[in-house]
């Protein structure tokens, strides 16, 4: 397999992953004078098959299509306009704007501003910590996204790439806001390891340390340039191949974040384009991975020739809603009016008047009917999905929309922690107690919100715990600093409790039927997790050295508190667990390492600074071979 084909296998896995995506409109193409052919991809050496060494870089079509909502065809067109100064135009409104598709006039359904500045719009931590912090970031609508792609085989090595460095190195440093992301690649980084930051004076020197490689061949880098070798005379058509699957793969892995808008920068002297069907192609695919996944790619000529317009970065730009950089002398104060355009764009919605369903390309263009200098820039068209796509999209979609019951049970949770008829909430705790029984662990606290209407607060909680037949297996009175426990066979549990105030007034009292699980034996089991809340660092130590072990009741906290979570696992020879932090929807946001403790229990170590406000769950999983073991613990950030 070439060097470009195993980086086109990373595109397919990754365009196979990433969300159905809308469509952008059209911008005028460049003028046929300045227009050249483009980029190719490169033919097979002799002897190799043509598919073997192409084929595998074509994304599937299913990354490929528009967003498809509530049963309507809605394609969404993300349009910039800006003024003789580069700046945004705020005032539109969806009667300025004329969209048109393969020449028929649309009716816009769904007209929206989005501004976006770059400055934070809550108390979240703005240092990146981790790559899943970074990716969590990238999900938010108010945060701007760059990628920036050195096209190091296409840079010269000196005076292009001191030029590219300078102008860079000023772009990163004065341009981006406190919370914009941005990332930085060059052709043979892999996608896992792109890393976005907001800290722009490291940015700035790593970008200090990339080279221009123009027809400099040895030394190789790596093994994937030393395999690029073995096609000597080639190589040049080789390395158009491979700068073009990973810009392919890169605005593809954008579109993996988010639907809205993503910014990829593409820093090169034009990709030499050699004419062939098959090159031809591989361009038109970054073009239309681009479309698909959101991305406007705006492309910077570090060339100091003034009139040079290479046609591939051209044609990159504004088939993409992005801008080209070439022939000028300073474009550094240029490279600014892509934040702007980031910062604020319109979103037209319509709903095509022939509802394509035959899987072709279809063109968009978008006109302003507002009287003035402006320009309008916008993506070039979308790929209709064909019948049987549009099938399989709603049936991923469904199943990706069905929350497991266990999630769907854990998130309402936090929903009835809102009511406010009960005097205090509960934590209920199982662990293996002296076989075969369970060690039920209660604990009690006050609501946040006193019931209505006001009264003296619950002091003391006298629990009495029986089997379904009434035989008795604890009877106690507790305070909210104290634990109640005791062992109970495995099955059902009737739990009675009855609150009182220091007067001795009941206030509250109710009886419930709780299920034991049997954890005795060699089960594979997670016994429940107990969340520990320092609120300073005084708490912190106090929990850490075992002097409070007294669990939080509540599940809301603050952005500043730090999370303990402990947890016994069950069963010999069972894996260390697995724990990631859940969004609402089930996604995966963050890999929390769990620690092994003097007793044998785990615990997370959790900061909440680095999490944005909202409804969580942290999902423990346990292994052994086939068997598996889950709990859930719902969190509310606020």
């Amino acid at each position: 397999m070439s060097v470009a084909a195993r980086l086109g296998l990373v595109a397919i896995g990754l365009l196979a992953a990433f969300p159905v995506s809308t469509p952008r409109a059209e911008q005028t193409p460049p003028p046929a004078s300045q227009a050249t052919p483009p980029a190719a991809q490169t033919p097979p050496p002799a002897g190799q098959n043509s598919q073997q060494q192409t084929g595998q870089s074509q994304p599937p079509r299913t990354g490929q299509q528009p967003v498809f909502r509530t049963g309507t065809n809605l394609v969404r067109v993300d349009v910039t306009v800006t003024n003789n100064h580069g700046d945004p135009v705020s005032d539109l409104t969806s009667e300025d704007f004329q969209v048109s598709e393969d020449g028929v006039p649309q009716t816009i359904q769904s007209f929206e501003f989005v501004r976006a500045t770059g400055e934070p719009s809550d108390d979240r931590s703005l240092a990146i910590r981790t790559p899943q912090h970074a990716a969590y970031e990238a999900t938010r609508d108010d945060v701007r996204l760059f990628l920036i792609f050195w096209d190091e085989y296409h840079i010269g090595q000196l005076i292009p790439a001191t030029r590219a460095h300078d102008m860079l190195q000023s772009f990163v440093k004065s341009a981006f806001g406190p919370s914009d992301l941005v990332g930085l690649m060059d052709q043979l980084t892999t996608l896992e390891s792109i890393k976005f930051t907001r800290d722009w004076l490291a940015l700035a020197d790593q970008i200090h340390r990339l080279q221009g490689r123009f027809n400099v061949f040895v030394p190789a880098r790596s093994a994937v340039e030393e395999a690029q070798l073995r096609f000597a005379r080639d190589l040049p058509r080789v390395r158009n191949e491979v700068t073009l699957t990973a810009l392919k793969a890169a605005a593809a892995y954008l579109g993996t974040f988010r639907e809205g808008r993503k910014t990829l920068l593409f820093v090169s002297q034009g990709v030499s384009m050699f004419g062939r069907n098959g090159e031809s192609e591989l361009f038109q695919d970054v073009i239309r991975t681009a479309n698909a996944a959101n991305v406007a790619i705006y492309a910077l000529d570090p060339a100091s020739e003034v009139g040079r317009s290479p046609g591939s970065l051209l044609s990159l730009a504004y088939d993409t809603g992005g801008k080209a950089f070439v022939g000028t002398n300073q474009p550094a104060p240029l490279l600014r009016q892509i934040v702007r355009d980031a910062s604020a764009f319109y979103l037209l919605g319509y709903q095509p008047t022939m509802t394509p369903v035959d899987g072709k390309f279809h063109k968009i263009k978008v006109h302003l009917k507002r009287s003035g200098s402006f320009e309008v820039r916008a993506r070039s068209g979308y790929f209709a999905p064909t019948v049987g796509e549009m099938t399989r999209a709603s049936e991923a979609a469904a199943k990706a929309a069905a929350r497991p019951a266990e999630e769907e049970h854990a998130l309402a949770s936090l929903t009835s922690s809102e009511r406010t008829d009960r005097a205090i909430d509960w934590w209920i705790g199982m662990s293996r107690g002296a076989e075969p029984k369970t060690r039920v662990t209660v604990a009690w606290a006050a609501r946040p919100v006193p019931p209505a209407p006001a009264g003296p607060p619950p002091t003391t909680v006298t629990i009495t715990a029986t089997s379904k037949s009434g035989e008795e297996y604890y009877s106690g009175t507790i305070d909210n600093k104290s634990l109640a426990s005791f062992e109970v066979p495995a099955g059902e549990l009737v739990l009675k409790t009855v609150v009182k105030t220091a007067a001795g007034e009941t206030i509250d009292g109710d009886s419930r039927k709780i299920p034991v699980p049997s954890l005795a034996g060699d089960v594979v089991a997670v016994g429940t997790p107990m969340v520990l809340c320092a609120r300073n660092t005084l708490e912190s130590r106090r929990i850490l050295s075992g002097e409070d072990n007294r669990p939080a009741i509540a599940r809301e906290f603050d952005r500043s508190d730090r999370l303990f979570v402990r947890f016994p696992v069950y069963g010999s020879n069972v894996s260390a667990p697995e724990v990631q932090l859940l969004n609402r929807l089930g996604n995966s946001r963050l890999a929390l390492p769990a620690a092994r403790l003097d007793s044998g229990a785990y615990q997370i170590d959790l900061s909440l600074t680095t999490i944005a406000k909202g409804d969580y769950m942290i999902a423990i999983e346990a292994r052994r071979g086939e068997e598996t073991a889950k709990s859930l613990v719902p969190i509310r950030v606020r």
